[in-house]
């Protein structure tokens, strides 16, 4: 346990631990924007035309809600992204 509150904004080494699609995920980043969450979510795919994904998440400590592109949210450890990946064809 350390007694220390990392919540500065000087904390550049601060990991977070998210779960993304049922997988565990360490990053660095305080803010996650949508695109960064379909990568972690399909690391090889990006949205397009025919391809939407759609982004919901869920924090203990804050405020649920969905995203979509061009929008980011505030991560905490524990936040919890579901990406679903819809091929309109």
């Amino acid at each position: 346990m350390n007694g220390k509150n990392s919540g500065s904004c000087h904390d550049h080494n601060k990991t977070y631990s998210i779960i993304v699609n049922g997988r565990p995920r360490e990053v660095t980043e305080h803010h996650l924007t949508y695109l960064q969450v379909v990568q972690l979510a399909y690391p090889s795919e990006t949205p397009a035309e025919r391809v939407v994904f759609t982004v919901t998440y869920s924090n203990q400590h804050g405020r649920d809600g969905s995203l979509v592109e061009g929008q980011k949210v505030t991560i905490k450890n524990g936040t919890i992204f579901n990406v679903n990946k819809t091929d309109r064809s």
